[in-house]
């Protein structure tokens, strides 16, 4: 028999609520439920229990559950009215409600949530659709049986902060790498595996854990930047021989801060920096004053170092890439949900939106270079390239994974090299003019939560 049922959640005031542990359903949910008048049930939500008795409404409501306020308090439910699922567990006396989802960061103030506010209302929003309770929560307010955390009210239109079930599933969106290897942080995902609550994306990516990775492939080699560990000045020396533009990266860097761009000329060597103060010089007559000069910066983290790549230009002299958002679809399967093409800001070497870069859809970024049809195989070679590594990455990195943004880029010669790939990319990465109301990758982002929470129908 089938034993998971869509409901629509009312609470009942004092008034109407005829003891705070009866719950009045539909007769429609009763027979569909085989349940009867008077039967004794425990309701469960996350682990919240309620002993309740059954009262058999005769109003011709579909699938409804009226619930005394006391009884949401109690589970950590919104007072609003709400529809969700309930699995009926298979000795038929407990009712579970789910599912819950829950989106972890370390950015709430004044029930804003940063970079991600507008991802997350999307979240919510689709959300509300599949009948799947999204929730916001700080990693410090994960508690035995509840999460301190935000939910939208669909009654006061915004987000309001309480007591919450604990979650089916977590999409991990911290921010920072700094806080994500702190040691509370550390404590909270313990706490979540001994609760058995699985969660993505795991990690932030190590730069060259990644290289490493992907340089194994064969077959994606021609795609990969040359790119060695940098260990003192006989690395940048000996990569300086070999090619003729050259990029310092942080190992555990992001949104193209603190890297440099070394390029040799007739009589010296030029730096340029991301995101450095000026203090350091330009110009250096050898190798070996270049390298002192970056030496405390290199102290303070690992970093690698990658032949630089000479970049399709858009408006002749900003370097363009293309940012492609990787979605897990299955557990063997991954598909692209997003293809954009960034271009820098004038004067800059990386086109992150935070440095000043700018999107465009992939074909108005590549019309000066290439015809209709070569765009088209291009984008989706990017893709398929894309694809391969993220299925690579995820087949390889401890834990689990639902999504990763690849970057990519295309020579002037017209071919594609993998530059980086993100666990948390960016989620204001979509060209002017694409403003849907819930977009692809967000719908992407859920749909993976739900798989992973175990509700699928």
């Amino acid at each position: 028999m089938k034993n998971m049922f869509k409901v629509q959640i009312l609470p009942l005031d004092k008034i109407e609520a005829e003891s705070s542990t009866t719950i009045i359903i539909s007769s429609d949910l009763s027979k569909q439920t085989n349940t009867s008048h008077g039967q004794k049930i425990t309701l469960l939500a996350g682990n919240r229990v309620v002993d309740c008795i059954i009262h058999v409404s005769s109003s011709k409501e579909k699938s409804t559950i009226h619930c005394a306020a006391g009884i949401l308090e109690e589970l950590f439910l919104p007072m609003d009215p709400f529809t969700i699922f309930i699995n009926i567990h298979s000795n038929k006396n407990i009712w579970e409600f789910g599912p819950f989802v829950g989106i972890v960061t370390d950015r709430i103030q004044n029930n804003q949530f940063g970079t991600i506010h507008s991802f997350l209302e999307e979240l919510q929003a689709y959300g509300y659709e599949q009948h799947i309770l999204v929730f916001v929560f700080h990693y410090e307010s994960f508690h035995h049986d509840y999460v301190n955390g935000y939910i939208y009210s669909s009654t006061q239109k915004k987000w309001k902060e309480g007591k919450l079930p604990l979650p089916h599933a977590v999409h991990n969106r911290i921010h920072s790498r700094l806080v994500e290897r702190s040691e509370n942080a550390k404590q909270f995902f313990e706490k979540l595996n001994k609760a058995k609550i699985p969660y993505f994306n795991e990690r932030f990516l190590n730069k060259w854990h990644v290289y490493e990775v992907l340089s194994k492939q064969e077959h994606l080699l021609p795609y990969l930047p040359d790119t060695k560990l940098l260990n003192g000045r006989r690395t940048l020396e000996e990569m300086m021989y070999k090619h003729n533009l050259l990029f310092l990266k942080p190992v555990h860097g992001s949104q193209g801060k603190n890297i440099f761009k070394v390029e040799p000329k007739e009589d010296c060597f030029l730096l340029d920096y991301s995101t450095f103060s000026g203090e350091i010089e330009k110009e250096f007559s050898t190798i070996q004053l270049l390298y002192e000069a970056i030496q405390p910066r290199l102290k303070k983290q690992r970093y690698i170092i990658q032949q630089g790549i000479t970049l399709l230009a858009y408006e002749e002299d900003r370097p363009l890439d293309f940012r492609l958002l990787c979605h897990r679809i299955s557990e063997t399967e991954w598909g692209v949900t997003s293809t954009v093409a960034r271009v820098s800001s004038k004067h800059e070497f990386v086109s992150n939106l935070s440095r000043g870069g700018e999107l465009f859809k992939i074909d108005k970024a590549l019309i000066d270079h290439f015809d209709k049809k070569t765009i088209v195989q291009i984008g989706q070679l990017l893709k398929e390239i894309a694809i391969e590594a993220a299925l690579i990455i995820d087949n390889c990195a401890e834990g689990i994974y639902g999504e990763f943004g690849v970057d990519l880029a295309i020579d002037q010669d017209g071919k594609p090299w993998i530059i980086e790939i993100n666990t948390k990319p960016s989620k204001n990465q979509d060209p002017e003019g694409f403003n849907p109301k819930v977009r692809p990758s967000a719908k992407a982002i859920l749909n993976y939560c739900h798989s992973l929470s175990g509700w699928r129908l």
